[in-house]
């Protein structure tokens, strides 16, 4: 076999490799910006941050950011949660190594308080008193969603499109 033919079979192989899972009908493909939530959990060290914490006190669905610290000298996976310019705590450091790694390629993280404890004031030790949620956008694709009715009305009022064989065949 020659060079040429071989470089012919490797790109011919790899073509149908990458696009394997594509449907066959690719102008019927869509595609959904769908938001994912990809992480909840306590915030660390607010005991540390005390006085910004109840200075400020979050309620559930407040708007945080979450700032990397590439710097940090325990972590260097640290990220910090921050709310209206105060900081407040960490994301756990054995939970915050895909958080960070994201963060470190662009991809665009939302946070907002999940949970806050009740009775804040009378624990001596700020521990596990707030959690935050991290949200991601993912671009998923459909392809019969679109073409049904089921975003503008109820399920009862769209047309059964699994009973008229338009899905499955």
């Amino acid at each position: 076999m020659d060079r040429a033919t071989f470089l012919r079979i490797i790109g011919a192989s790899a073509g149908s490799f990458l696009f394997s899972g594509l449907d066959a009908k690719i102008e019927s493909l869509r595609y959904d910006l769908k938001q994912v939530k990809i992480y909840d959990n306590y915030v660390r060290g607010v005991h540390f941050r005390k006085q910004d914490f109840l200075d400020d006190l979050p309620k559930v669905n407040d708007t945080l950011q979450l700032e990397r610290e590439t710097d940090n000298p325990y972590d260097q996976f640290a990220i910090k949660v921050m709310r209206n310019g105060k900081f407040l705590g960490y994301i756990a450091a054995y939970e915050n190594i895909t958080l960070a790694m994201l963060m470190d390629q662009g991809v665009q993280l939302e946070a907002s308080v999940s949970a806050v404890a009740e009775n804040i004031e009378d624990k001596k030790y700020l521990d596990k008193v707030f959690s935050v949620q991290v949200f991601t956008k993912l671009l998923v694709p459909y392809t019969h969603l679109e073409t049904t009715d089921l975003r503008a009305k109820r399920a009862d009022d769209a047309d059964d499109v699994y009973r008229k064989g338009g899905i499955i065949k």
